[in-house]
């Protein structure tokens, strides 16, 4: 792109008038180009800070950001799912008493995989809008709490 440069004014064959100028188009423009492009991440590459950026970008932007949302606050649902896991296998851990170690370990891996499969769920189910993205992340983990802590109510002590 062409800033500097010289104006002639040509009179028939001989230059009437020679004048340097410079580019001023909009001076009251401040942006670049590169304003206006947004890098596109995956959620997955970015921790909860740099991702609750991101979705304030986008949003000031005008994007939808509905899945991004719900992917931000499962970054905070996802791991209290150790200590729901240990609050719903003490009471099967009784339960299961002298059928033997595989037993647990069966019903442990059959926990997990359903713990898995509600929460993608939720998640397709947030990411459509149908509930809000913080309920959407967190409802696996509150089923999950309400069962282990009923197991444990019925626990016999």
């Amino acid at each position: 792109m062409w800033e500097q440069g010289v104006a002639r004014d040509l009179c028939g064959v001989d230059e009437c008038k020679l004048q340097d100028f410079t580019v001023t188009t909009f001076p009251e423009l401040t942006e670049v180009p590169d304003d206006f492009l947004k890098e596109v991440k995956q959620d997955k590459q970015m921790n909860y800070a740099e991702l609750g950026s991101y979705i304030r970008d986008l949003q000031e932007s005008g994007f939808d950001t509905v899945k991004l949302r719900v992917q931000y606050y499962r970054k905070f649902a996802v791991p209290f799912f150790a200590l729901i896991m240990a609050l719903i296998t003490i009471p099967f851990g009784f339960l299961v008493g002298n059928r033997g170690a595989m037993a647990g370990v069966g019903i442990s891996v059959a926990v997990a995989m359903t713990y898995l499969g509600v929460g993608q769920f939720f998640e397709q189910v947030g990411n459509v809008n149908y509930l809000p993205p913080a309920v959407a992340a967190w409802a696996p983990d509150a089923l999950f709490a309400l069962a282990g802590t009923y197991l444990m109510l019925r626990m016999r002590s």
